[in-house]
């Protein structure tokens, strides 16, 4: 006999007792959602573990508990099944899991934020000089100046929802109903990682015929962000934010990349200087292997005992842990690759966090279809460039990626 667990809600084993969660619902009504939210959060309750659903559904189905919400900016206290708050609680940890299971490395390449307006505008302010390096006695010291650039942000609303009928229930169909559940979560995160790989290469943007969405928007005006071209998108990029024919073949091809990033300047004039330890590679999958290659090998290939500077050791060595890579994007292009400290340039704006609603027997759908479990989760996240200097784009050839095939 398989040996309980317990939590503070009830004896936990392969599956929920559920004479004990009922017992619970009837006799401690008022810390059911208190209880349930607990064994979750402590990782011992989950959806997986459900494995009668039927007995689930009858057993809560007809047991009132109380619940709390925020309506009209007050909380209010209604009574609901017991049925739809434990699977809806159990639903948003399995949607939760789900989302984090998808590999994904978005994350790393943006700072994120929360704003809840559609557009919001980020001012950026540089510091202009006078180019005085000394005061003289009695002078007044120089004021300086500052000149505001604004870059816009906006936004991207998107969900998925699911509906669980009866007879789902009552058949018992346990590898449907949690597979779909699983789905939403996984859904999410795909859709979230597309979009935020989408927008730091800026596909649509940066193509020879430059259309939305843009990255990088200053003044609310949508601009390529990545240009072969001197001085642009902006004078503070001397030679540009891309480099053509500079496939990802050996340390020549990293050396052409530093470079142009080293010429970036500020407000002033100045070369700015961006701390090598926040500088991360990004290659598509195909790329992979050619990087690191590069990266292990201690001496430069075809050259008699000289030392690469970018292999291990070398002063301009990227760790594997500042390596980004993803299949996802081979599906944007399998040869452009991308050099800089993103998280300087890249925005995540969440003006929605991930929002999850459950509803049970209580609603029109289970009036008019015996729909007995619903879940939706929605989502509104935008990725924009605050500013054009710190990454760089190389081309094997010319051809923008979203103009490749």
């Amino acid at each position: 006999m398989k040996k309980l667990f317990r939590t503070n809600l009830v004896p936990v084993g392969p599956s929920p007792s559920m004479y004990d969660l009922r017992s619970l619902a009837r006799n401690e009504p008022e810390n059911f959602v208190a209880k349930i939210q607990a064994g979750v959060d402590a990782g011992k309750l989950r959806l997986d573990q459900i494995r009668n659903w039927p007995a689930l559904y009858q057993g809560l189905g007809d047991v009132q508990v109380p619940v709390s919400l925020e309506i009209g900016g007050a909380r209010r206290s209604i009574m609901a099944s017991a049925f739809p708050i434990l699977t809806g609680t159990l639903a948003i940890a399995a949607i939760n899991d789900a989302y984090n299971e998808v590999p994904s490395i978005g994350g790393n390449l943006v700072t994120e934020f929360e704003d809840p307006k559609k557009v919001t505008t980020i001012a950026a302010v540089h510091a202009l000089d006078k180019q005085v390096d000394e005061i003289k006695p009695g002078d007044d010291y120089p004021e300086i100046s500052a000149a505001e650039e604004k870059v816009e942000i906006r936004h991207k609303e998107n969900g998925r929802r699911l509906s669980i009928h009866a007879d789902s229930i009552a058949e018992n169909e346990i590898a449907d109903i949690v597979s779909r559940i699983n789905a939403l979560g996984l859904i999410a995160g795909e859709w979230v990682e597309e979009q935020t790989l989408s927008r730091v290469t800026d596909h649509y943007g940066s193509k020879s015929s430059a259309a939305e969405p843009y990255v990088y928007r200053p003044n609310g005006v949508g601009t390529a962000l990545y240009s072969a071209t001197a001085n642009m998108p902006g004078t503070r990029a001397p030679s540009g934010t891309r480099v053509n024919s500079n496939a990802l073949q050996d340390e020549t091809d990293l050396a052409a990349a530093r470079t142009v990033l080293r010429a970036m300047k500020n407000a002033r004039g100045r070369r700015i200087n961006i701390p090598w330890s926040e500088v991360l590679i990004v290659v598509p999958d195909a790329l992979l292997e050619k990087l690191m290659k590069i990266l292990r090998s201690e001496l430069v290939p075809g050259v008699f005992n000289e030392y690469s500077m970018w292999g291990p050791g070398g002063m301009f060595n990227i760790p594997v842990e500042r390596v980004q890579s993803s299949p996802k994007l081979d599906d944007l292009s399998s040869s452009a690759w991308y050099m800089g400290a993103f998280r300087q340039q890249f925005t995540r704006k969440w003006k929605l966090r991930f929002e999850y609603v459950t509803l049970g027997t209580d609603t029109q759908a289970y009036l008019n279809s015996r729909i007995a479990f619903q879940a939706r989760i929605a989502w509104d996240v935008e990725i924009g460039a605050t500013d054009y200097v710190f990454t760089i784009q190389s081309l094997s050839g010319t051809t923008a990626p979203a103009d490749e095939a």
